[in-house]
């Protein structure tokens, strides 16, 4: 067993686990506080001695969801000075080289860390022991979000020899991922064969590792779920379905520090950072209801708090970037369930729905509501979430699955996500839970235990083979093996697409019909 590290920065001692080791609250750049806020990292500081890596370092400053929300991410300490991962191995000897998968938290880019615990039991969710089982290496990330971590403002702009400002929090992956090529051969991991993995913000984040150059030869493969950025960039970022281009992001950022009145960057970086997270920027009023919130969400709440096309970390959209074939091409496993507007925004009445097809899809209105039908007010708000979730999530990553495979040569290996775990009726907020939104993380990390659901038999199986579908990726970029249902590559729209639920089995791809229309609207057609 690997019980203490060296690495570049000094010597680790980490805590036992039921088969090996985790070292927690690593630092992996410089705290970004005083002069370093809003730049990009700084190499960590080195220390004398011997490190106690035995807890959870600080989180990035954040807002969370209702108490009662599915993603309420727990209430650890915050701190500005957060950028901090952790590992798990049962590797015994150095030399090991073990795949190494590197998690990167879910949570709009808002919220979240790599401390998640469930509520109300506050179990460590992205727990790597489970995986380490299995053979791999894993890392769990802790990034700058929100404001703190993805405002652009022309005044940071001028400042940044790149021209460029915003996706600090972004470039706080990049360090972590360099971090891992530098160190992680002392855990027993092989820098050589890296996965980036994630849901939600984390899976686009995948989406952004591979379009950016500052990424390029740092993982090896990317395992991504319900997230990425495949559209074109936005001038106005509306609800989190497009990266903001950089004068928009610009001028958001600076109608913000006119309102907190700090007209220098000594100011701006002078402020408390619950000043900067709570000053309010004018927006349209919202029509979506989002049950977590217990409220209605601002048309732009993701501005200031967002990832962004600055022209540096991101030159253009993944989406893009990919179309061009100059990505980063890695073996690719991506997906999403199928009822990921499961507790996500909703439009309450059918007048509004209607309303919002007219002013919004335009011409593709009609479509549109074929595509995702109402009659009254209760199929209103389902098939307004549908539609919400396709955009920020499923038709995002089923042409993130096109894109790559048309314009790349890497395989790539897609799912449609149909079951649904046992979350307990009326312990969260009254949603119909179906394979709801960010549904595979228990499985994935074969942690099932985290939370107190009634789970059977028929749960375990499903995460012992999710898990070791994830692993085998990670160790050779083919989900298959032994004892195993076949999972064939994706070659195009008729897909194969793994379905993911009571049984496994390869088919034809769901929703399809429901994409195309969408197809349509982020022209150029993909």
């Amino acid at each position: 067993m690997i019980d203490s590290a060296t690495t570049r920065q000094g010597r680790l001692t980490g805590i036992a686990t039921k088969g090996g080791s985790a070292f927690l609250g690593i630092p992996y750049a410089a705290p970004p506080v005083g002069d370093l806020r809003w730049r990009p990292p700084h190499d960590p500081l080195s220390w004398q001695g011997t490190r106690a890596a035995d807890r959870h370092s600080p989180v990035a400053m954040q807002f969370a969801p209702a108490p009662n929300s599915l993603y309420n991410p727990g209430s650890p300490p915050q701190s500005e000075d957060c950028l901090t991962l952790n590992v798990w191995t049962d590797a015994k000897a150095r030399g090991e080289r073990r795949p190494v998968m590197v998690w990167f938290h879910l949570g709009a880019f808002m919220f979240g860390s790599s401390a998640c615990t469930t509520a109300p039991d506050g179990k460590l969710l992205f727990d790597g022991s489970g995986l380490a089982a299995l053979g791999a290496v894993v890392v769990t990330v802790n990034y700058r979000l929100g404001r703190m971590g993805f405002l652009a403002h022309p005044l940071l702009s001028a400042e940044s020899e790149h021209g460029a400002s915003g996706n600090y929090g972004f470039m706080d992956q990049v360090a972590a991922l360099r971090w891992v090529r530098d160190n992680i051969a002392e855990f027993g991991g092989d820098p050589g064969n890296v996965t980036i993995f994630g849901v939600s913000a984390g899976s686009a984040s995948c989406s952004m590792h591979m379009a950016s150059p500052l990424s390029k030869g740092l993982f090896h493969r990317a395992i991504a779920g319900s997230g990425a950025f495949m559209g074109p960039p936005a001038q106005d970022s509306g609800l989190f379905d497009r990266p903001l281009d950089l004068p928009s992001a610009e001028a958001r950022g600076q109608q913000l520090s006119d309102g907190l009145g700090a007209t220098t960057l000594d100011a701006l970086r002078a402020l408390p950072p619950e000043a900067i997270m709570t000053g309010a920027i004018p927006m349209e009023e919202g029509r979506w209801y989002m049950e977590a919130l217990g409220g209605y969400l601002g048309e732009g709440a993701a501005d200031t708090n967002y990832p962004i096309v600055d022209g540096y970390a991101l030159p253009d959209s993944p989406g893009a970037i990919i179309r061009a074939g100059k990505h980063n091409d890695v073996p690719l496993l991506t997906g999403s369930t199928t009822d990921d507007c499961s507790g996500l925004p909703s439009i309450k009445t059918l007048a509004e729905y209607e309303a919002y097809l007219r002013t919004d899809m335009g011409p593709l209105a009609d479509a549109a509501l074929r595509a995702y039908p109402a009659v009254d007010d209760r199929s209103a708000a389902r098939s307004s979430g549908d539609l919400l979730a396709d955009r920020v999530f499923g038709w995002q990553n089923w042409t993130w699955a096109n894109l790559a495979q048309r314009h790349g040569n890497a395989p790539v290996y897609y799912y449609d996500w149909t079951y649904a775990p046992p979350i307990p009726t009326g312990r969260y907020l009254e949603s119909d839970f179906g394979p709801v939104h960010a549904a595979e993380i228990p499985y994935v990390f074969r942690n099932l235990a985290a939370y107190d659901w009634a789970w059977t038999a028929g749960d375990e199986t499903m995460s012992g083979r999710i898990s070791r579908y994830w692993v085998n990726f990670a160790k050779a970029g083919d989900p298959n093996g032994e004892g195993l249902p076949s999972w064939p590559q994706f070659t195009g729209s008729d897909g194969p697409a793994m379905q993911l639920g009571e049984t496994l089995a390869a088919g034809e791809p769901l929703r399809r019909e429901r994409f195309a229309v969408l197809d349509d609207y982020y022209a150029p057609k993909n």
